[in-house]
């Protein structure tokens, strides 16, 4: 993550960079992206970069935290289940709110998706990621998940955080898989990765 200095400096000056930096990895994704041109966009010295910065994972990794928490709102709708079927159903809205999200801003959802293929296969970058988001999303989903024991929906046999690390896996697996890595995934395969993830989610997880 960004040195702490980074969350002290103006706005506008927070704004410039991370702006530049979405787009730049939107358009070429992570190995390709260039700090020489996210600094020129944003009018940074190669100083100003490294003050702020040790390197472009860090660079990377602040802007997956920026863009994440424009789903902060979608996780608060989360409501808690009292049936086995009203968790499959809420964990379904979920999914289809935040496809929906992904697609309000389409440098917000290439970067993310760019990224996130990036994070897949390199754990590096994945380990860079933290934050109050990162932080209030495993809140959320470990107290969703723990509900879905408790009403039937999901396996006992297993704590609910080996069953978050096993889910965890298969997404990345599955972005590997499914997802390009040089290029932003049409609207088909992504909708595909979508509707095989929820399936392998849901197979996996679910008390028989």
């Amino acid at each position: 993550m960004p040195r702490p200095r980074f969350q002290r400096a103006p706005i506008e000056k927070r704004d410039a960079v991370l702006d530049a930096a979405a787009k730049e990895f939107a358009r070429h994704g992570y190995d390709d992206a260039s700090i020489n041109r996210i600094l020129l966009a944003a009018g940074f010295s190669k100083g100003s970069f490294y003050y702020y910065f040790d390197d472009k994972l860090d660079l990377a990794a602040a802007v997956l935290e920026r863009e994440s928490t424009r789903f902060l709102e979608i996780w608060s709708k989360l409501r808690s289940p009292s049936s086995k079927d009203e968790f499959w159903a809420e964990l379904g809205k979920l999914v289809d709110r935040s496809t929906a999200q992904m697609h309000k801003s389409p440098t917000t959802s290439d970067a993310l998706m760019r990224l996130g293929s990036a994070m897949a296969r390199h754990p590096e970058l994945l380990a860079r990621v933290s934050g109050p988001f990162v932080e209030e999303a495993t809140e959320k989903l470990a107290t969703f998940w723990k509900r879905g024991q408790e009403v039937g929906a999901v396996r006992t046999d297993l704590s609910i955080s080996t069953v978050i690390a096993i889910l965890q896996e298969i997404k990345i697996a599955l972005v590997r898989l499914l997802l390009p890595h040089d290029r932003v995934p049409t609207p088909e395969e992504f909708e595909r990765y979508v509707l095989v993830h929820f399936d392998l989610i849901r197979r996996l997880s679910e008390e028989q």
